[in-house]
């Protein structure tokens, strides 16, 4: 090995023994009830975490000096890469986005060690020895094999190059986002083992997982949306969401953290639903390695997955362990954490209405997992697998999406132990006749009668005016909550601001659920997208949708390392000039093919898309084109700032339980100084 290489690994190998070590203080602290032990445990944690950065500034320092000696470098960098993607070279493969896990993971585990608060000090020993064996065992396999140290020698002078796919702004955010919503569902699946070995949920335990989920579920938002819009701009097929198994398995994970932010709402409101948050918190966390499993087995063939390797069957393993350790934990532990009145009879109710959107998200989570499980079960089975494509989901998704507008909005208007809907009825009959004009002017504006797509055109009018319903329903409950506050001076804004400080979580809420419903919206827009292949010279004009493309001058330049043969593309309508775009093939200098760099000019009704399907390669004097006109694409995407706002909003809201009780002081059989307490 080289220097760098040794340096790193060895940085590695003492992660590892701090890790093993801080589990085994940490499990020590937990039985015997020892503060110093899990002093001990929280600080060999805390040097994990400092050796596995210094590890990556190796890694990182490496990348920079072309440090083709290591395997890694080597297979994903080259000469000619820009400093910006030698930069997020570090998680563009196996080992690299393994050592990104892992790292923002230990890096989590010292952030939920050292922020504990005072009413959790009793399980802190079982929430540090929960996330030191994922870090344990993480660590193991960066390790062996998935070792982001191997050399090689001698040096090559070169490397073979990045996927180019790779070299694009949203995958180089995409990544780490994502990684920060999976590893921050290892804290409150932490808490949720340690409740079951303490036998017992604190309000304190509440306020740290609920704010851990909102931060997680924030994360997977942002991260699923980078995902989709990296697929959008860069693979050339107008599209941004396909029911693709590795987007299926972060899909997943958001889904589960959704229903458990439903429960922990109850579980906050009522005291109920314990067990439920527990289960919750466990398959949110599990589906986000089994989403890691899917990427890293090889057992799948995507864009998205990472090349084979022996992490495969390792990760199969562990989740396996990791399931089934749980559930049997749970089946043993679950009954001694009842809800304080286990006689409550469950009607129509607001909290009811909560149940019905947990079961909505729970199906369409079933859904996927059979869709993209069952191709894997029957190759193994019957050694013929057998393809799920999107007719199979989209089978199920649009009716469950229906369903959760009416939840949302009737569920908002329901109250907490009753049937009852103070103005309810009234803010239902308003808003069903209010959504009429906005419903027939996003008809009109986005032109959706103008598209032949075959989806039913009567349902997707529905679906239309049911968002415009529940949009309308939330904000004109909204603004009923609003009028109390009407003697707060500051006019409107001050009122706002008393408001959203006296119910933060409602208002979080509310945000969140009007960027689902747009989200919505948008997906419904979607189905009716048309398209068509022209060939065209220079000055030539083709037309779509009431579009004029008229093709400018071939032209063949360079950008960062890419050499672009690039087709400039004018657009205008009814004469008025819309804008130019510029679809294009690229090649890299490692890399012989050529690749799409697709021409996108957006607006809010719909997006013009442009993908050069061929161009003739001596001259360039006639480019083939195929012509998007995609509704309601913005939509979506800014719905995925709108629920992230939301959820940053409620994550704020401070915790009203009762701190009366002092439960940290006597839980420990031993003090601070090893005697006994």
């Amino acid at each position: 090995m080289t220097m760098p290489a040794q340096l790193g690994f060895i940085f590695l190998l003492l992660a590892l023994i701090f890790s093993v070590y801080g589990l085994g203080a940490s499990i020590a602290a937990a039985v015997m009830r020892h503060r110093r032990l899990y002093r001990s445990g929280r600080m060999a944690a805390t040097m994990t975490a400092v050796f596995v950065v210094l590890a990556a500034v190796v890694l990182w320092l490496s990348l920079f000096s072309r440090d083709y000696s290591i395997a890694y470098i080597w297979r994903n960098s080259s000469n000619d890469l820009p400093a910006f993607y030698t930069f997020t070279t570090f998680w563009s493969a196996l080992e690299g986005s393994h050592f990104l896990w892992m790292m923002i993971l230990t890096i989590f585990t010292v952030i939920a060690l050292w922020t504990g608060n005072r009413d959790n000090e009793h399980i802190m020993p079982w929430v540090a020895a929960s996330l030191l064996a994922v870090v344990s065992w993480m660590l193991y396999l960066s390790v062996t094999h998935s070792d982001p140290f191997v050399m090689q020698l001698p040096a090559p002078s070169n490397g073979l190059g990045k996927n180019p796919l790779l070299q694009n702004p949203y995958m180089a955010i995409h990544p780490p986002t994502l990684f920060v919503g999976y590893t921050a569902l290892a804290i409150p699946f932490a808490y949720a083992i340690a409740a079951m070995a303490y036998g017992d949920i604190t309000e304190g335990w509440l306020k740290t997982t609920r704010r851990w989920t909102l931060f997680a579920w924030c994360a997977l938002t942002a991260g699923v949306a980078l995902g989709g819009h990296w697929a959008y701009v860069e693979l050339g097929w107008a599209g941004y969401w396909a029911w693709d198994p590795v987007e299926n398995s972060s899909f997943m994970p958001w889904l589960m953290a959704t229903a458990l932010l439903h429960s922990m709402v109850i579980q906050d409101k009522l005291g109920h639903l314990k067990r439920s948050g527990i289960i919750l918190a466990i398959l949110a966390f599990f589906f986000s390695f089994f989403g890691t499993f899917i990427t890293r087995s090889g057992i799948i063939t995507s864009v998205h997955s990472f090349a084979d390797g022996n992490i495969g069957p390792n990760y199969l393993i562990f989740i396996s362990g990791l399931l089934v350790g749980s559930l049997a934990l749970f089946a043993f532990r679950a009954p001694s954490i009842l809800p304080p009145d286990a006689g409550k009879v469950w009607g129509v109710s607001k909290e009811s209405a909560l149940v019905v959107s947990q079961f909505l998200l729970l199906t369409l989570a079933a859904v996927v997992f059979i869709g993209t499980v069952f191709p894997i079960v029957s190759e193994a089975v019957s050694n013929q697998r057998i393809s799920i494509q999107a007719p199979y989901f989209n089978a199920f998704a649009p009716w469950i999406g229906l369903a959760m507008i009416v939840a949302i909005s009737v569920g908002n208007l329901l109250r907490y132990h009753s049937a009852k809907m103070p103005g309810g009825r009234k803010v239902m009959i308003n808003a069903a006749v209010g959504a009429l004009v906005p419903a027939a002017l996003f008809c009109w504006g986005g032109e959706v009668f103008k598209t032949t797509k075959p989806w039913p055109l009567g349902a997707q009018i529905v679906g239309i005016y049911l968002v415009m319903w529940s949009v309308l329903c939330l904000s004109m409950d909204f603004w009923e909550r609003l009028v109390p506050f009407g003697n707060v001076s500051g006019g409107i804004l001050g009122r706002l601001a008393a408001f959203i400080r006296r119910n933060t979580a409602y208002t979080g809420a509310f945000v969140a659920h009007i960027g689902a419903l747009l989200a919505i919206l948008g997906f419904l827009g979607n189905y009716r997208g048309v398209d068509r292949q022209v060939t065209l010279r220079a000055g030539e004009t083709a037309a779509l949708f009431g579009y004029d493309f008229t093709l400018g001058k071939f032209q063949v330049r360079e950008e960062g390392n890419a050499t672009l043969f690039e087709a400039p593309l004018k657009i205008t309508r009814d004469g008025r000039d819309v804008g130019t775009v510029y679809p294009a093939k690229s090649r890299y200098p490692t890399k012989p093919e050529l690749m799409n760099e697709v021409g996108v000019l957006g607006g809010f009704w719909h997006d013009l898309y442009v993908v050069m399907v061929d161009f003739e390669k001596k001259s360039g004097e006639t480019v083939t084109l195929q012509l998007h006109v995609n509704p309601t694409v913005r939509l979506v995407f800014m719905s995925v700032v709108i629920m992230v706002l939301g959820g940053i909003i409620a994550a704020c809201d401070r915790f009203r339980g009762d701190r009366s009780r002092d439960v940290a002081g006597g839980v420990w059989e031993h003090g601070s100084r090893g005697g006994r307490a």
